[in-house]
C-alpha cells in the first residue's frame, strides 16, 4: 500500500531532480559540504546511501575513492540515478528494510541518511534493521534539519508533526506530505533507548552563524 510520504515524491520526483540539479536550495551550501566532509574523515569505505534521491551523494562518496550504493523508493529518482553515475542503486522502501529484507551488497562499513528520515514512530526499528546490514563495528550517519527549527515554525519547543515537507522549498511542488520533526533531547532518547551508541554530534552553521542541520554518528 502506498503511503502519503511514497505518494508526495512520486508526484514531485522531476522537480525535485530539476531542483537539486540547478542547486535552488541555499542550505546545501552547507550541509552538503558538512557530510562529505564528515563522511571523507571518517574510516569507512562501503557505504550504503538510504534514501538517495537522484544519487548526488552516492556520486560524491566515489569521488572520494569509497565505494556507494544508493537505496531508494521512490523509482524515478533510481532511474535518474542509475543514468548519472555507474554506482548501484536499488529501489527498497524502508518499510521492506523494517520487515527484515536484506540490502543487496551488504556488509557496509556505514549507512547514511542524509534528510531521509521523517517517521515518528519506527525509527528504532528502522536503524536497528539497518544495523544488520553494516558490520559490527560500523557506523550509522543521520542528518538532519537542526531543532531549532522547530522553535522557529512549530508550536513551542516540542517534538511534533509538521504538515507540508515542500514547504519553503523552491519549486513547484505539491501535495507535500507530513513529516516528524525531533528535539534534540528526543533524538538523543532514540539512541539512548534503543542501546544505539551516539558517538558523535556536530551541528552545521550557515554565514550567518545560524543553526541549519544536525549530524549524528552512531553505532
Amino acid at each position: 500500500m502506498k503511503t502519503d510520504i511514497q505518494d508526495s515524491w512520486d508526484k514531485n520526483a522531476d522537480e525535485w531532480i530539476r531542483v537539486i540539479q540547478a542547486n535552488e536550495i541555499p542550505s546545501r551550501k552547507f550541509t552538503n559540504k558538512a557530510i562529505i566532509n564528515l563522511l571523507k574523515e571518517l574510516k569507512v569505505n562501503k557505504i550504503l546511501d538510504c534514501g538517495c534521491g537522484e544519487g548526488w551523494l552516492s556520486r560524491e562518496i566515489t569521488g572520494l575513492g569509497k565505494t556507494a550504493v544508493g537505496i531508494d523508493s521512490t523509482e524515478k529518482l533510481i532511474l535518474e540515478a542509475r543514468e548519472k553515475g555507474n554506482e548501484a542503486f536499488y529501489n527498497i522502501s524502508y518499510e521492506e528494510i523494517m520487515g527484515g529484507n536484506s540490502i543487496p551488497g551488504n556488509p557496509y562499513d556505514a549507512a547514511v541518511f542524509n534528510f531521509s528520515l521523517y517517521q515518528e514512530k519506527g525509527m528504532a526499528t528502522l536503524l536497528k534493521k539497518t544495523k544488520n546490514n553494516i558490520k559490527p563495528e560500523g557506523l550509522i550517519i543521520i542528518q538532519t534539519l537542526h531543532p531549532s527549527f522547530i522553535m522557529k515554525n512549530g508550536d513551542g519547543y516540542l517534538s511534533q508533526w509538521f504538515t507540508d515537507s515542500w514547504k519553503g522549498l523552491p519549486g513547484d511542488f505539491c501535495d507535500g506530505h507530513s513529516w516528524y520533526a525531533r528535539t534534540f533531547e528526543d533524538w538523543i532518547k532514540v539512541f539512548v533507548e534503543n542501546d544505539l551508541n551516539l558517538l558523535k554530534v556536530k551541528e552545521i552553521l550557515n554565514y550567518d552563524k545560524e543553526p541549519v542541520s544536525i549530524l549524528f554518528v552512531i553505532s
